[in-house]
């Protein structure tokens, strides 16, 4: 029977709608503590990585995330050989995971305070276990803490393994790799990070349920060397990092979680699971994540293949909202902080007018205080001033090409204690410097201190001195019209942080700086920014004609080659980013007639003024010359690369920021000019940036 339209519409609309919600729908799976299957129970370990790969094609299985203690005793190989065979299922599938190391897996027997040997986890489990797996982004100095990317969902993914107690060293070397992935979400993973004590005291708080509490930590200490504690996890690393979503942990006994807000106010979720005191070493238990992209929410069961069964407790079968495109950024994102990433250029001081002649560019605190000796006869002002250099400018090292559009931009400081004065609540205010200054300079030296009416920009941002809640030091300020001023051209002097004058000798505050030795805490700015059209028109001639081959081949405008015979000059633009990091740089030629063209890349313009002569055009590039490819011009032009072709940046041989000049030759069959039958496109000059 033919269905009338309507009804057909009506089931073909819901049908579409359905096929796609599923596509952007699919599941990571959990798995925790693994170290009595490990001793004891060898067949439920290979059981649970045998169902998972039994299930990446019915549930769409896109990663795996172990949560730690991989096996019990971290010195006995029997146990890391049970290990290395179930997660060898997981790579015949080449499904991409990640572990981490746990408290029973870097010292003998999972007790703090004994020896500390990480080269049986690294042995197994580390970074040379994953080589050649396309997946696999890298691993930390010391390889305990690695990271991966996956795409699902039509978004990309990454996945941050961080070894047991977050070790200092671990976590500066995941500052650098969160700062060079803000376009994707992130989910961490790490041991020992959220307790639910209540459950073992019938809901009396003895201790509250959530992070490890500090007294824990007095009596259990660290397992890792430079580790800290969870609470520092926190509030040092993974709320300041705005695309973190989900914090997953293992090793406490039991299921837990709950909701915390980051430094953009999005919701940071932290899951515990933990079954090892269950029967049978833990019974199997995995988590099973299912992400819906389309409805913003991550839906969580735990699941054991080996009783073939579902947990349905509150804890065990829960949704989580994820908000997922809050958590990456779509444009261009550069984040600096002093020895993160390898950056080395920050610059910060203080000056004070009760030591006019003092410098104190070593020191690991900056001052700013309307009075730095609490003098009631007398106020004597310091002042801070922070400096990014590399940041904005026209190539080289510079970070944002001059004539970008900034987004937003953030500085983000770290008192050395919050200011917490019933009494007094000053405010302190954020200027751009606009004279030179270093690390060395002095009051004095600076002319009296820095002067608002001739030294500095008006306020462009303030914060207090007292935070809510107390005790903490993270001052995230917005100074995007700085950060514009100087993408426009202005000087780059930094900024100075300046007190509110008011008589009463208020607090003062001390902010972290470079040189403090929690590289986590020193000052950094991130800037999200549009970058300008990645080439600029050169060789344009000045619309007379006289500086083209013949006296009849007039330039008809201001970015165009010379005339060929479509009655007007070709053009040569470009689109996407000359990035080496977000390689998307495309050569786009119009106007000429249809045939072959070729792309040239070169070091330099021409040695000669306004272009050398060739054929009914000029060329306006030289040094080293490069043939990027050959095209077939249709509908009046073509570009480079296309589907198949090299970037351009593999290509042209580019690995490192600079100029480089382009151009297209192209064959003007028709005689226009010259019997030479070609012709060329004006140059364009970009800048590649890091």
């Amino acid at each position: 029977m033919k269905l009338p339209r309507e009804c057909l519409l009506g089931f073909l609309v819901p049908l579409a709608l359905a096929e796609a919600l599923s596509a952007q729908s699919f599941t990571v799976i959990g798995i925790p503590d693994t170290q009595n299957y490990s001793e004891f129970y060898p067949a439920i370990y290979a059981q649970q990585t045998a169902w998972v790969v039994s299930q990446i094609a019915p549930r769409n299985i896109a990663y795996v995330s172990h949560y730690g203690d991989v096996v019990n005793h971290g010195d006995r190989i029997n146990e890391w050989s049970v290990a290395d065979a179930a997660m060898s299922t997981l790579d015949a599938a080449n499904i991409p995971y990640g572990v981490t190391a746990g408290n029973h897996d870097i010292t003998p027997s999972g007790v703090s305070g004994s020896n500390y040997i990480p080269a049986y986890f690294l042995n197994y489990f580390g970074p040379s276990r994953f080589a050649g797996r396309s997946w696999y982004g890298g691993a930390s100095p010391s390889g305990m803490s690695s990271y991966q990317t996956f795409t699902a969902g039509g978004m990309e993914f990454l996945a941050l393994h961080i070894e047991c107690d977050g070790a200092l060293r671990e976590l500066k070397w995941a500052q650098g790799v969160l700062n060079d992935n803000r376009d994707k979400p992130v989910m961490m993973t790490t041991h020992r990070y959220l307790q639910d004590a209540e459950d073992y005291t019938s809901g009396v708080p003895l201790v509250p349920s959530g992070r490890y509490p500090s007294i824990w930590y007095s009596a259990e200490g660290v397992y890792a060397p430079d580790g800290i504690e969870s609470n520092q996890i926190f509030d040092w690393f993974v709320r300041r990092n705005p695309n973190i979503f989900i914090v997953q942990c293992g090793h406490f006994h039991e299921e837990y979680r709950q909701t915390s807000t980051n430094v953009r106010g999005n919701p940071v979720h932290e899951v515990l699971a933990d079954y090892q005191d269950d029967p049978n070493g833990g019974d199997g238990w995995l988590r099973i994540m299912q992400f819906d992209l389309g409805a913003s929410r991550v839906d969580v069961e735990s699941y054991s293949p080996y009783l073939n069964a579902f947990r349905t407790a509150g804890e065990s079968k829960f949704s989580l909202p994820v908000p997922f495109q809050n958590y990456r950024e779509t444009n261009p994102t550069v984040v600096l902080q002093q020895d993160i990433g390898g950056y080395l250029n920050t610059h910060d001081t203080w000056i004070s007018q009760a030591s006019p002649n003092s410098s104190y560019g070593n020191n690991d605190v900056r001052v700013s205080d309307d009075d730095v000796n609490n003098s009631i006869f007398s106020d004597a002002q310091g002042q801070a001033l922070i400096r990014f250099d590399g940041l904005v400018g026209p190539g080289g090292n510079s970070r944002i090409p001059l004539g970008s559009t900034i987004v937003s931009a953030h500085l983000t400081i770290q008192l050395a204690d919050d200011i917490d004065n019933p009494l007094y609540d000053p405010d302190f205010f954020v200027h751009r410097v606009l004279v030179p200054w270093s690390e060395s300079s002095t009051w004095n030296s600076l002319g009296n201190g820095l002067q608002q009416t001739s030294d500095l920009s008006p306020v462009i941002a303030s914060f207090s001195g007292d935070n809510n809640p107390n005790e903490d030091g993270l001052r995230r300020i917005q100074v995007t019209a700085a950060v514009q001023a100087w993408a426009d051209g202005a000087a780059n002097h930094g900024f100075a942080i300046l007190p509110e004058i008011i008589n009463g000798n208020d607090d003062g505050i001390e902010i972290l700086t470079s040189e403090s030795a929690n590289a986590l805490l020193r000052p950094s700015i991130e800037v999200v920014f549009v970058p300008p059209p990645a080439g600029i028109a050169f060789c344009t001639g000045d619309g007379s004609g006289t500086d083209c081959p013949c006296s009849n081949n007039s330039a008809p405008g201001l970015d165009q080659g010379c005339r060929n015979s479509t009655g007007s000059g070709a053009r040569l633009s470009s689109s996407g980013l000359a990035s080496l990091a977000h390689d998307s740089l495309q050569l786009i030629g119009t106007g000429m007639p249809n045939g072959t063209s070729l792309f040239l890349q070169g070091n330099a313009m021409s040695s000669t003024p306004g272009g050398a002569l060739l054929g009914d055009g000029l060329l306006c590039i030289g040094s080293s010359l490069i043939r990027l490819g050959v095209k077939t011009n249709s509908n009046g032009g073509s570009r480079l690369p296309e589907a198949g072709d090299p970037a351009i940046s593999v290509k042209g041989a580019i690995a490192a920021p600079g100029e480089r000049f382009y151009q297209q030759w192209y064959r003007d069959p028709s005689n226009f000019c010259t019997p030479l039958t070609y012709n060329l496109t004006q140059g364009l000059r970009v800048i590649w940036q890091p």
